[in-house]
Parts: C-alpha cells; structure tokens; sequence
C-alpha cells in the first residue's frame, strides 16, 4: 500500500472515532486488565520489509500511533529469502523502532512462510499449519516411501522453527517476542503450544470473521483482517464494524468431481469453482465421504485416516483449490451412518421396536462406537485443510429408537442431548488440530416449524443453537410435497426468527427435484432464494451443487 494510502486510512480512523492501541494494550484488553473504548483497532505489518521503516515509521511518529511488525526471523538474517521478497528491515532499524516505544516486535515464525505439499496430488499449502506429504523418502533397506509427516515429525518441526525464531530475537534485541503472527493466518492446535511453550501467549490469524473481545476470541486466536491497496472500502468498513457478509453456503459432492484421470479430475475443479464464483458463494460443505448410491451410508470416505477404508484420498486436492480461490470450505461428514464401523451381529447400530429409520447408524449410546468416531474425526483435523465441519442429518432418533443394548430405553430429552454432546465430542477432537474450525450442524424443518417434532427426530432448534456456530435447516418443500413451497419457506423463516436464530442460522434449499430427476429452473430457483431474504433470512445456502447458475 503507497504511503499517501497509509496515512488517508489513518487519517480517516481517526475521524471516525478510532482510537489505535498497542500490543501491551490489547493483550491487557484481552486479560481484562484494562478497558477500551468499542472503537479501537491495532495495526499490524508481516514480513519485515524496509518499507515499514522508509513509509510507515514516520507515519506512526508524525500521528503518535502503535503498531506490530512480524519478522521472518531466517529472512532477516538473509537466510532462505525468496526472490519476490524486496528489501527488508535491518536489526538496527528494528532495534530505533522498538526503543521509540511505538513499535512492537512479534515472530512471523523463523522459516515456516512458505507452502509445500499437503497431499499425494502435490498441491501445496503453510507449512505451519498442516502435516506435509513426502515423496519418495529413502528407507533403511533402499527403497522409498511416500506417506504423511508424523505427529512426532509435525511438532519437533514446529518447536525447533519457533525456538530458533525466539534465539536470534534473543541475540539481536535482547530478548524473546511474546506474539506469534502466523504465515498466511494458517496454524494448528499443535502449532499453537509450540508457540505458548516457547513464550508466546499471544497469536495472531487472518481470519476476520470477528472482532476480538475478551468474550468471544482467545489470546491465543486472535482474528485479524487483510488490508491491501485494492480492498474495496465497503469491505474494509465490514471489517471494523464487525458486519460481515451473509453466509452463502453451497454443498458439493466429491461424487460428482472424483475422476482417476488427474486431467480430467482438474478439470471438474475448475468448474466447480467457476459455478461457485458465478453464484457468490463464500463457503462450501465439501462431501468428505465417498456416497455413489446416495444412501447416505459411509463405506468409505475422501481423506487419509487410521478408522475407515479410503476411496481415494483427494478431499485436500479439491479443498485447497477452492480454497486458493477465497472460498472457506468445511467438511461435510455423517456422524453416525458408517456401515464399515457395524458389528456383524449389529449390536452397536441403532435398534428400532418399531418403523427405523432411514440411515443405517452406529448406536450413539455405545461408547466403542463413540472412540472410533473421534479418532475419525481427529484425522480430519490433522490430515486436511478443512475449517470446520458440517454434521450430516444423520444425528437424529426416531421415536421407535434407539432400542440397542447400549441404549437402554432413554427418553427424548436424554436422546437429543446424548446426540449433541456425541457430535460435539467429534467437534472437539476436529479442533485439537483446527481451533477455530468451525461446527454446523443439519437439522430438519420440521423442527424448527414445530418444537414437539423432538419426540420424532430427537433434535432441537434452540439446543442447536446453543451449541453450534450455526444451524442448517434443511428446507426442501418440494421433497416434503408442500402444496405452497415458497409459502412453506416464508414459515420456516419466521419460525426461525421468532426463535432468535436468524444470526446462526443457514436455510437450505433444494436445487435439483430428485422425484423429476431434474434441476430447478432459474426462475424457480432465484424465487426460493428471494422468498427466504424478503423474509429476513441473512444466511442460505443450497445442495445439490451444479455447473450451471441461476441469476443473482
């Protein structure tokens, strides 16, 4: 950003009210050490480029404002700089800065701002924040292997990187940094006690789905946005106040992309992404589990892991491409409904003294069935780029289940909640590896139009909001065969906010009619969609995904 830019947005911050505030101040905030006023911003400069001190340095002293640098400490040293990387700061201009008062010092990490390969396919992405994948490493007999970075690889990796950037801060300024800003924004649970071991209590994303508060974000996740020369104002406006952009969700199916050709598995990426960008979508819930009947029943799923058979491990090769497009993506898994996982004697699946119902599901009340699925989902933490997950609609209970031994005759209530705490167990062994990830989990409409519909599914709209980032209310009149469909959306939307739902609630819609085995027109599509924001639903999304577009 030009220095004329530099000094307007500061110009313009102050005229608004903003007051700027140091490291110290904001990790005093965040301890509840010290109050701030609701408009304060702190500023933040990555890399450590010669600039900071040439351009913004005399800004900060001609309006007396705070700021953070984060240095790649390797790079400073003159170590392993790439060569798009420009000129950078010297230790003796980070030495004036820092005496001056006004300038803090954190670690960008010592050599872990670069990306290398995630996957069997190659594709690349921070090293800090994922296991790598290494081709061909020599084994002790001669041959060579391919396969994942252990955990015990991943975190020596980590400690020895960050304990190296802490050693030469050490040398050069005296003293260790107490903030870690990631590469990229990117990190892992297991990145961030490496970071905290070495000193680090405060640490810094790239994510700025939030502004920091004390009661919402954690030192050791601090959100933080993105300005560059070309960001529009209205975003950047939506930063500050914390006003983000509706939720626009889309659910993809690997099924539909998976081809074994590499060229033509491409090549259906590409245009996913394209119909994902032609419809504005800002998150997909990518189909994580391999489905070719559509049962809904996991045999097998898309990503490396110790707990279920793999179809293909391609989950990463297609998330961090729409990913690398600005999209975030969650995995879309079952939470119940593995048909691998069964018994032979199916004494650990549901059991019905009546109707059962339509997905084949492990027992949620089994305790051994409760272990393999954490551990399933603790390997999605750490083998994929996912940021967060999707439960699938497979976590309900009819009212003739569950019967199985492990169950013993429960009531509703205890139902609902044994199916909230068991997903929310899975969520808690994603985010051991992914602690911001998000959690979203499907529900029935039926639910949320009539509360007492708990006794049939075992599902509760506001338990869910409760525990959830948001709820996705599965709104398919077409499928339900309702007379008046967008008169039944309108429904679903004042229930949800007469519920108090309308922030952590996605609506989702029908695409495809599967009784007519054919997609809804564009006329028909773009209907549902104004009917549900004329009613005041800030998020929705849609499944199936397609290749072609509806109208904005």
């Amino acid at each position: 950003m030009p220095q004329k830019q530099l000094e307007q947005q500061i110009q313009d911050l102050k005229a608004q009210g903003y007051r700027f505030v140091s490291l110290d101040e904001y990790e005093s905030y965040m301890k509840g050490e010290l109050a701030l006023p609701e408009k304060s911003v702190m500023l933040t400069f990555d890399d450590g480029y010669a600039s900071v001190y040439t351009q913004v340095y005399p800004l900060l002293q001609k309006y007396q404002v705070p700021a953070m640098i984060a240095l790649v400490t390797s790079w400073t040293e003159g170590e392993g700089k790439p060569s798009d990387v420009g000129t950078l700061l010297t230790w003796e201009q980070v030495r004036e800065m820092e005496a001056s008062g006004l300038v803090s010092v954190a670690s960008h990490s010592h050599a872990m701002h670069k990306q290398q390969a995630i996957d069997p396919q190659g594709d690349r992405n921070a090293v800090a924040g994922y296991h790598l994948y290494f081709t061909n490493l020599p084994k002790a007999d001669g041959t060579t292997e391919s396969r994942y970075e252990t955990d015990e690889e991943y975190r020596t990796r980590l400690q020895q990187d960050i304990q190296k950037s802490q050693a030469v801060f050490c040398e050069h300024l005296g003293h260790p940094v107490r903030a870690m800003v990631w590469p990229y924004g990117i990190f892992s649970g297991e990145a961030q006690q490496a970071a905290q071991a070495a000193g680090m209590d405060v640490m810094f994303n790239l994510n700025a789905s939030a502004n920091n508060t004390p009661e919402t974000t954690s030192l050791s996740n601090s959100n933080r946005a993105l300005l560059e020369k070309s960001t529009p104002k209205k975003e950047f406006q939506q930063d500050l106040t914390g006003n983000r952009a509706p939720i626009r969700l889309a659910q993809v199916d690997i099924d539909a992309i998976y081809d074994e050709d590499p060229v033509a598995m491409r090549e259906n990426i590409r245009g996913v992404i394209e119909h994902l960008n032609n419809n504005g979508i800002n998150l997909v819930a990518l189909q994580a589990f391999a489905d070719p009947d559509g049962d809904g029943n996991v045999d097998k799923v898309y990503f490396h892991n110790n707990v279920v058979p793999v179809e293909a491990d391609v989950f990463n090769n297609v998330a961090n491409a729409i990913e690398t497009d600005g999209i975030r993506v969650v995995a879309w898994l079952p939470g119940l409904s593995y048909t691998v996982l069964a018994a032979a004697d199916g004494s650990n699946v549901v059991q019905a003294d009546g109707e059962a119902g339509w997905y084949q599901r492990l027992s949620p009340f089994d305790a051994a069935n409760e272990s393999k699925l954490v551990e399933l989902y603790r390997d999605l933490g750490r083998y994929t780029v996912a940021q967060g997950v999707l439960f699938q609609d497979d976590l309900y209970l009819n009212d003739f289940e569950d019967v199985s031994p492990a169950a013993k005759g429960v009531g509703t209530a205890a139902k609902t909640k044994r199916l909230t705490d068991l997903s929310l167990a899975l969520g808690a062994a994603f985010r051991e590896s992914r602690p911001d990830g998000l959690l979203l989990r499907d529900i029935y409409d039926e639910v949320v139009l009539n509360p007492a519909s708990e006794e049939w599914f075992a599902q509760n709209y506001a338990d869910c909001l409760q525990h959830y980032d948001y709820t996705v209310v599965m709104a398919y009149p077409y499928m339900d065969h309702e007379q008046d469909p967008l008169g039944f959306l309108a429904r679903v939307a004042k229930a949800v906010e007469q519920a108090g739902g309308t922030d952590k609630t996605i609506v989702k819609i029908q695409s495809y009619d599967w009784e007519k085995e054919r997609w809804f027109s564009n006329k028909n599509f773009s209907a549902q969609m104004k009917t549900l924001k004329d009613a005041g639903i800030r998020h929705i999304g849609y499944y199936p995904n397609t290749f072609c577009y509806w109208e904005k």
